[in-house]
């Protein structure tokens, strides 16, 4: 969220926060409903995969970006999306496990069936405060902050005071049973604007080196998300689920298209956010898989349901770099012809 410009993300902040919040809501409910009743998956354990596998990577889009330029609000609006809809996915993917093992030991064995009984606007309440608090405890973090930062000079300095912005804001949030996520998004977006912009509270040196800190925190983050599952995957249980792997990622690029295009559809309708045909096929090739849904995998406890669940995610999230990359890339490169550049 440090590299998003305030001024890009006030042109489509409605749109992200949407497709954060709702689309990842949309795309859960779709992908459940089919993984259980085409893919025969028990209605807990689609609906459980289809919410932890519905957040987005940005990550891989964003390397795209730099070989072929899209237009700042089109590449602002998936970074934004993907910074909040983590913490959507997570709240969702949370409560259907608080559900699970509420319900008695669905987790245990793929042949239990469970009906999810849920109160739904006590949830959207519950989502609100903890989505929307989660916001106030970031920016109040990173405003506190931004006055210590007017006393400072020193990169190193200045750039553990950011870390110990972020780590605070996520564990105060996470404390008063807000969310962690949308904190740090939160408080990344104004320390990136607010903050980092100005020429009277950072120096261009501190700017240099906080910059290049976050980038390659962020590539850590990624890198050993991807590693730990690497490592702690049964090459031969994928080959028994390739069935299941097929279906599970036509499913989710099924529930990506129904939660991204009438979102677009409609903000362009009736909104000034105005997303022309191409914009929106790029949102939904780019909705990529990544780190998020291995992390959220990982925390199930030990189970033969853990073990299929990290088998299909892996190879969702494989399929996803494999099929959805270069095809963005390519029609990238189609839709946006005079933008095109070497790197």
């Amino acid at each position: 969220m440090m590299r998003i410009d305030n001024e890009h993300f006030k042109a489509i902040r409605i749109s992200s926060l949407l497709l954060a919040t709702a689309g990842v809501a949309l795309a859960t409910i779709v992908g459940g409903f089919l993984l259980s009743y085409v893919a025969g998956l028990p209605t807990i354990i689609a609906f459980a995969f289809a919410a932890l596998i519905a957040p987005t990577d940005a990550a891989i889009v964003i390397e795209v970006f730099k070989r072929v330029r899209v237009p700042a609000n089109l590449s602002t609006l998936m970074e934004a999306e993907a910074s909040f809809n983590d913490a959507t996915g997570v709240i969702i993917f949370s409560s259907i496990i608080a559900i699970a093992f509420a319900q008695g030991s669905v987790l245990e064995s793929p042949g239990v069936q469970a009906q999810i009984n849920v109160n739904i606007i006590e949830q959207i309440i519950h989502f609100a405060i903890v989505f929307f608090g989660g916001i106030a405890v970031g920016l109040g973090f990173s405003a506190g902050a931004r006055i210590l930062h007017k006393l400072m000079d020193e990169p190193f300095s200045e750039t553990a005071l950011s870390l110990a912005v972020l780590l605070g804001s996520v564990v105060v949030a996470n404390s008063l049973g807000l969310s962690g996520l949308v904190a740090a998004a939160a408080a990344g977006l104004y320390f990136g604007n607010a903050t980092m912009k100005a020429k009277d509270i950072i120096s261009d040196k501190t700017r240099t080196y906080t910059s290049q800190f976050w980038e390659m925190t962020a590539f850590f983050a990624n890198s050993v998300a991807f590693l730990y599952l690497g490592l702690s995957m049964d090459v031969v249980r994928i080959g028994q689920n390739l069935p299941m792997i097929g279906m599970a990622f036509a499913v989710v690029l099924a529930a990506r298209a129904a939660s991204t295009y009438p979102i677009l559809a409609m903000m362009s309708r009736f909104t000034k956010e105005k997303y022309p045909t191409a914009w929106r096929h790029v949102v939904m090739i780019g909705g990529m898989r990544g780190a998020i849904s291995v992390a959220l995998v990982a925390t199930l406890p030990e189970s033969e349901i853990k073990e299929i669940l990290k088998a299909i995610t892996f190879g969702v999230v494989l399929s996803s770099l494999i099929i959805q990359y270069p095809a963005l890339s390519r029609y990238i490169k189609k839709a946006f012809p005079q933008t095109t550049i070497s790197q």
